[in-house]
């Protein structure tokens, strides 16, 4: 173990337990207090930077930033792990009274996995001013998931995923420049496309009314609703009796329920009301006849391992039901909870002329500054196109099943 003095600090080169060995850079700070306090930094491994003389760039390269620490109420981070720390304890609270942002919960949930994933193993260790727009696009562009046996070197990271990695550190940085630690973002020349590889599945009215009539009677409902409202899963899973307005043909959306976390939901938009037509209301009327659990706090598809205080797992649901019966109704397609939202919205535009009535119906936070123009579509007018939607597929389904029964009598 070697150490080394410079007038603002020293450097060790220390052996960690596990066998590895990384250069320590100490020295003293004086707080806002006025009283000074020793410090530390881990600055890298020796095998990151080979010679003491490359350990001492990456420390002056720090005081760039350790002389932007203008911040009254904490300490600048030294390296990005730090900002990240921060960062996560100021905007990614787990606390349910404390919701970062007003970011939902699977906002929060998400965020953090890319932070474990991806960015704090990749970029943890370097300086805040360190991490190169170039670097990270290199990074990015190689960037692999883990292997698997059809893919043993790790399929390529999907466009989307890469977008969502660049956002965040972006979003990271700005963090950062709020609390006056850095003045200008690395992040922001970096380029990275989100364009979809492949086109997500949709289902046409046949195929839905194939999949419905093939169904049982919880499944079926369930699909059913989910089209009909266009809710997200977690919305969905989140439903109780109580939520639906029976009498006037309304469903509230008032949680969002992500790995059993109930939360708010995602947007101020997604807690409007959803219009119910007349047949979805039929049909939750005849599932809360049958289900063992139909009081108004119980929740509209619930667990019976619970008694109905907790909602099934709503991808458990997916995988084991409802996809190995669509893979034999709708070979080919990949269906999944959204492909239930993406089919409602993609029949809405086709049935109905007035954006501004899709972009309700969906519960979207915003819509494209040309779509600005149109009026707050009325109440009326969302029931009426949510119907026509509705009222389509249940029509083919019956004709579906109408020949079917048909089929049977003539075998």
């Amino acid at each position: 173990m070697r150490k080394t003095h410079h007038q603002n600090g020293s450097l060790k080169r220390v052996r960690r337990s596990g066998g590895r060995e990384v250069w320590i850079y100490r020295w003293r700070e004086t707080g806002p207090d006025g009283i000074r306090r020793p410090r530390k930094l881990v600055i890298g491994t020796t095998k990151a930077f080979r010679s003491e003389s490359a350990a001492w760039e990456r420390v002056e390269q720090l005081k760039l930033n350790i002389n932007l620490d203008r911040s009254i109420d904490a300490p600048c981070p030294r390296t990005f792990e730090e900002l990240v720390e921060h960062f996560s304890t100021k905007e990614l609270p787990k606390s349910d009274d404390l919701d970062g942002e007003g970011r939902a919960y699977s906002t929060k949930d998400n965020y953090r996995y890319y932070l474990r994933k991806w960015i704090g193993t990749k970029w943890g260790a370097f300086a805040l001013g360190d991490i190169k727009a170039i670097a990270v696009e290199d990074w990015l562009r190689g960037l692999r998931l883990d292997p698997n046996r059809k893919h043993p070197e790790g399929k390529k990271a999907a466009n989307g995923t890469k977008k969502k990695i660049r956002d965040l550190m972006h979003l990271i940085y700005q963090h950062a420049i709020r609390y006056e630690w850095m003045e200008r973002n690395p992040i922001s020349p970096v380029r990275q496309s989100g364009k979809r590889e492949h086109t997500p599945d949709i289902l046409e009215v046949g195929e839905l009314a194939a999949l419905l009539n093939a169904l049982e009677v919880r499944e079926r409902i369930a699909v059913f609703l989910d089209f009909g409202t266009g809710a997200r899963r977690g919305e969905l899973q989140g439903f109780i009796w109580g939520d639906v307005d029976f009498a006037k043909g309304i469903l509230h959306p008032k949680r969002s329920i992500v790995k059993q976390h109930v939360g708010k939901l995602k947007t101020e938009a997604s807690e409007k009301p959803i219009p119910l037509s007349p047949l979805l209301v039929r049909d939750l009327l005849a599932w809360r006849q049958e289900t063992p659990y139909a009081k108004d706090t119980d929740y509209v598809f619930a667990s019976p391992v619970k008694q109905g205080k907790q909602p099934l797992w709503m991808s458990a649901m997916m995988r084991d039901h409802i996809q190995p019966v669509a893979a034999r109704v709708v070979p080919g397609k990949h269906v999944t909870w959204h492909t239930m939202r993406r089919t409602y919205a993609s029949l809405l535009q086709a049935h109905n002329d007035d954006p501004k009535v899709v972009q309700e119906l969906l519960r979207h936070a915003s819509m494209a500054v040309t779509m600005n123009v149109y009026a707050q579509a009325i109440s009326e007018k969302k029931r009426s196109a949510q119907s026509k939607v509705v009222e389509l597929v249940a029509d083919s389904q019956r004709k579906a099943a109408s020949a079917a029964e048909k089929q049977t009598g003539t075998d």
